[in-house]
Formats: C-alpha cells, structure tokens, sequence
C-alpha cells in the first residue's frame, strides 16, 4: 500500500489509542486517516461533484499549468535594471550590469525608481548592514510612505547566466537577529485621485524563513514540556510571547513578525516563493485598486494564517479589486496559542474585495482549517455582493477543509466534497475533493517526521487543586471562589520545519499546488 496510507492508518491507530486525553482537534484529525485509508483499501481517489459540470471543470483544470494573468510591466514603460549579489557584488558598484552588480539589496531598493527591476542573485540577504529586514517603504507609515512600484526577481546565478529558483536560492533568513519590523514590508501606494496607469508590484522567486529566529523548546522527546513530537524534528514547540515554559530555549521572539507585509495597489504578483517558519502569517496584505494575484507558491509551517489579504478601498471602489490565489500548496498552518483555539487558516476570504478566486491549491494539516470565508459583519448589501469562488482544490489532512465564519454564532465546517452546499461560496465551487490515493508522490515529499508528528497529534490537558493553599485559605474565609490550576500541552505545535525540503514540493501534483518554476529570464 502506497505511503500515504501507510502514514494515516498508523496515525488512525495512535489516535485511537489516545483515550479521554485528545481534544476534539485529534478526534477529526483521526476520522480525517480513517477515511483515507478506507479510500485506499477500496480504490476510490477521493470525492468528487455529483455534477457533471463539476466532472467536465475538474477534468479540464487536472493538467492545467500555471500562469500570470499579469505580465511583468503590462501598462508601464521599462525602467533601469539593478543586479545584486551577496557574494560577488560591491559596496559601491553602481549595480546596472551583471559585471557590476550592488551586494546589498537594500541599496538597490533605495537606488531604484518606479517601473525598475531588480534582479537578485542566489544568497541570504538580510538588510543594510545586516539589520535583518527588507523595506519599500515604511512599515506603518503608509499614509506617508508612499512607496515604490518596482519588480523583483530572485533565484539567479552569480553572475546572472541563469535564473532557477530551486537551485540558485535567494532567501531573506536570519540568524540570531532581534527585531520587530516585518521581514519584508512593501508599501506602494498611488496619491489619492490618481488617474495615470497601474504601477507594478512583482516580488518572484525568494524563500522567507524565520526558522532561525523563532524561538523554541530545544526538542527532547522525553519531556512533555517541550511539546517535540519524535526524534526526526528538528526542534520542540514554538514558544509565544510571554510564555515562560521550563525548558531549554533556543531562538528569538521579541514580538509579532511578518514575513511578507504589503500595503500596496496596481498589478500585484507574488510568485515561485516559499514562506516558511513564519511567526506572524506568510503574507499579510492590504490592497488598494488593482488587482492581486498569488501563484505557485509554497507555504509550510505558518502561524496565525499562511495568507490573508484584505481590500483597503472605500466600498464603492470594491469593484475595482481583484485577488486570484491558484496553484499554491499550503501546510501546516497554525494556530495563534498551543491550545489550537484561534486562527491556523490556509487562506482567508477577507473582506474589502469584491471577487476573489481560489482555485488548484493544495490545502493540508491545517491545524484549524485549509480555507476560511469570513463575513461583512454589519454590512449585508456588500456581504451580499461578495463573490468567493473556490473550485479544483485539493484538500489533505486538514481539522476542517472550509470554515464559514458567521457573527454572533458558531462557525459552519465543511467537508471538501460538500463545499457545493455552502452558499457563502460561488458561482465557481465544482471540483473540490480529498488528495487523491494516486498522490502519494507528494505525501512523501513532505518531511516524514513532520508530518508523522501532525497526524499523531494530542492535546494533553490536566487540572490541580489544592484545597489547603494559601490562596484557597484566603478566598474561603472572604467567600471568594476556589483557585485550581490547568495544563494543556499539545504534542506538537508550530515546531520548526526543514525550509531545503519544502522546495521538493514544487512540481508534485499535475496541475495542483505549486508547479515547477518556468524560470523565465527578466531582461
């Protein structure tokens, strides 16, 4: 039987052996690997669309690569050109030939006009001097700042004869850096009434990984505390801000932290990237007038939400945005808390855009769901508007597939293959289903040990009372209630993940999640 199976009936049987100590997280997680291995042991692939609309859709996007609706500068004229590289760029280089390329990617920010691209050779960068930030603009400055629209492109060689982004790595990772400021913020934003041509926002082919600066249990397998699931991680359990768990540290965490935080508007791209051990969500966007498109990216080991992008326009400029999510594989998405309460979505529906499609991702292990489509809490003319097309996902191992949010009442799952049913979805919503059996390719490209320790995942929770406490004491003799004490420690949560594998995952699954780059040379 092909590993993925393998895999979820183990993980079936741990869970089942778990007893009154899971919470009702590995409870769904252990129905999720029991129906996937009875898929297996009958031969079904997973669920499909009674619809034959929904067949016909699916069928037409399984071999379906993908592509920018955008082109690189599409209403722009072309601007200078800057090269960088870490290894073989200069301080003072003038940066505007392969033979003469800057070495601090920063400077060529500050250096470069609208319209400029800037092509980045393979390297860690980390900011001027290494401060280990990048910026276009000031973060939270944006009424202000108003930014730059320029087009960045990673993964090139040395010196510039070729472009491969899983080869030639061009990544933003720290080490032992203490900050607050996003990893890379990005603000491009027009002066108000502005009438003249969309500007361009392309960021292409770089890895984002906070992996190093992330503060964590040092793992230990014998030690509850430290939350490490088995030997093959490579650390124990994220540690948040305030919390003081008794154990060995290793890491930073100093404050919230974004890997990708844009302010922005025109013709947004966000491609061939990898967002992982992200602290505070992959990609967290506002976006003005324009149109938004994220492609071909992988998100693994992200907390708060791999991407969320909200509309930042006055409501009767919401016809003039656009987002399209498409073939991007998104897992491991975590929570805010280790107590798996709040937040850990895939991809947020957010509101302030009136149409948004998401189509040929691949959403897995999400510890709260792989998508959630949330409200307009008090505005139902525009909740009524809102167009949130999901259709030709594939959806593996997740607590919940979709998550409806609703005000004032308990939110709605949906199961992959019912997704047809919710209404808040649509007019696109054919071919939603589980991971196929056929797959498992891509299940083995995820690291093992990870994913082992995903789905054999617990929630340990413990009380204590001691009546004779000094506290207790007090409060008796005022009338007060009675203090006890409660532990809730989950086996494993938002533990650090291997960012070299995470680019095994590009190209797994035809027509699904993240294709293999194209590499296409920028001139």
């Amino acid at each position: 039987m092909k590993r993925i199976f393998t895999i979820l009936t183990s993980a079936a049987m741990m869970l089942a052996t778990a007893g009154d100590a899971n919470a009702q997280f590995g409870k769904n997680l252990l129905n999720k690997a029991k129906e996937a291995a009875t898929n297996a042991v009958n031969g079904n692939s997973g669920s499909t669309s009674s619809s034959s609309s929904s067949s016909s859709s699916s069928s037409t996007q399984q071999n379906a690569q993908p592509s920018s609706s955008n082109s690189a500068r599409p209403n722009s004229a072309k601007g200078t050109t800057y090269y960088v590289s870490v290894t073989t760029g200069g301080a003072r280089n003038d940066g505007k030939s392969p033979s003469t390329p800057l070495k601090d990617l920063q400077k060529a920010i500050d250096l470069a006009q609208d319209n400029d691209v800037i092509l980045v050779a393979e390297g860690n960068y980390l900011g001027n001097l290494d401060r280990g930030y990048i910026e276009i603009g000031r973060f939270g400055n944006s009424s202000t700042e108003r930014g730059k629209y320029l087009s960045l492109y990673g993964g090139y060689s040395t010196d510039f004869s070729e472009r491969d982004v899983i080869k030639h790595v061009t990544k933003f990772q720290p080490k032992e850096q203490k900050f607050i400021a996003p990893l890379f913020n990005w603000n491009a934003r027009r002066a108000y009434g502005y009438t003249g041509p969309d500007g361009d926002v392309v960021i292409d082919g770089f890895v984002f990984d906070l992996g190093e600066n992330n503060l964590y249990c040092v793992k230990n397998v014998n030690d509850p505390v430290t939350s490490t699931p088995n030997d093959g991680v490579l650390t124990g359990r994220f540690i948040g801000l305030g919390e003081s768990p008794t154990c060995a540290k290793e890491g930073y965490h100093n404050g919230d932290q974004y890997a990708l935080h844009m302010d922005v508007e025109g013709n947004v791209k966000i491609a061939n990237c990898i967002f992982v051990n992200c602290r505070d969500y992959g990609i967290a966007a506002l976006v003005g007038k324009g149109h938004v498109e994220v492609y071909n990216n992988i998100f693994i080991a992200c907390r708060y939400a791999s991407c969320q992008i909200k509309g930042n326009v006055r409501d009767a400029d919401i016809d003039k945005v656009s987002l399209d999510f498409h073939h991007n594989t998104v897992l491991f998405s975590w929570t805010r808390t280790k107590v798996l309460d709040e937040m850990g979505q895939g991809f947020r529906f957010m509101n302030g855009i009136r149409t948004i499609d998401v189509h040929n991702n691949i959403f897995g292990c999400s510890s709260n769901c792989g998508v959630e489509r949330v409200y307009y809490e008090t505005n139902k003319q525009m909740e009524a508007l809102k167009q949130s097309n999901l259709y030709n996902n594939y959806f593996f191992a997740n607590k919940r597939d979709l998550e409806i949010a609703s005000a004032g009442v308990a939110s709605i799952s949906v199961s992959a293959d019912r997704i047809e049913e919710a209404e808040q979805i649509g007019p696109k919503y054919e071919g939603n289903k589980e991971l196929p059996s056929s797959e498992s390719a891509f299940v083995d490209a995820i690291d093992q040990s990870y994913l082992k320790g995903f789905l054999s995942l617990q929630i340990m929770a413990s009380q204590s009372y001691n009546a004779n406490s000094a506290a207790n004491q007090v409060n008796r003799a005022f009338g007060l209630n009675q203090q006890g004490t409660e532990i809730v420690r989950p086996t494993m949560y938002c533990n650090k993940y291997p960012w070299e594998k995470a680019k095994d995952l590009f190209g797994k699954v035809n027509g699904y999640g993240a294709q293999k780059p194209d590499n296409k040379m920028v001139k």
